[in-house]
Parts: C-alpha cells; sequence; structure tokens
C-alpha cells in the first residue's frame, strides 16, 4: 500500500513525465512556428495525457484518466464503471484543446 509521500512522489513524477513527453511531441512532431491545427492537437493530446480521475467511487487517490477508462472499460463492471472517468477524460481534452488554442493566440499577439 501507498502511504501519502510514496503517493504523491508518484504523481510528481507522472506529471514531470507528462510534460516531458509534450514537450518531445511538440519539438519531434510539429513544425516549427506551431500552426493553429497544430496547437489544437498539441493541447488536446497534452490534456488526455495529464488528466486525473477517481478509479472508482470509493478511492480517495487519482489516476491518469486514460488508464482509468481503458482499464474500467476492460476489467470493470460494465459501461458504469465507465461513464464517469471518461467525462473527466473527455473534459480534460477539451480542456487541453481550448488552452492549446489560446497559448497559440497568445504566441502570435505582438509585443506592447
Amino acid at each position: 500500500m501507498l502511504t501519502t509521500q510514496s503517493y504523491l512522489v508518484a504523481i510528481a513524477i507522472y506529471g514531470l513525465a507528462a510534460v516531458t513527453g509534450v514537450a518531445m511531441l511538440r519539438k519531434l512532431w510539429f513544425a516549427t512556428p506551431l500552426t493553429s491545427k497544430g496547437a489544437a492537437l498539441l493541447g488536446l493530446i497534452s490534456g488526455t495525457l495529464v488528466t486525473p480521475a477517481f478509479p472508482d467511487s470509493e478511492v480517495a487517490t487519482v489516476a491518469p484518466a486514460l488508464i482509468v477508462v481503458t482499464f474500467n472499460f476492460l476489467f470493470g463492471d460494465g459501461i458504469q464503471s465507465v461513464l464517469a472517468p471518461s467525462l473527466w477524460l473527455l473534459g480534460g481534452a477539451a480542456a487541453g484543446l481550448l488552452l492549446g488554442l489560446y497559448w497559440r493566440r497568445w504566441r502570435l499577439r505582438p509585443d506592447g
């Protein structure tokens, strides 16, 4: 069983790995001047990777929503176990999409 400290360390490592993965995606897959479509896709991928969700209603810890949805779909108790985490996943993906588009517009803004 994880202690509180080891759980926080694991979540910090996951967050660092997700941010590093998104930075690598940006560097390797997208054009140097990021287009609007590229920014939207990068934001969508980022939101999907970093969104947390509760695996079950009785669990007090969170896990990556993409993993929770996948495992609950494959090994859970039907569609009911997938519904709440998938809403978190969709919300995170939508937030990432909007943040990616906002970041693109903010980077294009001329300086003062």
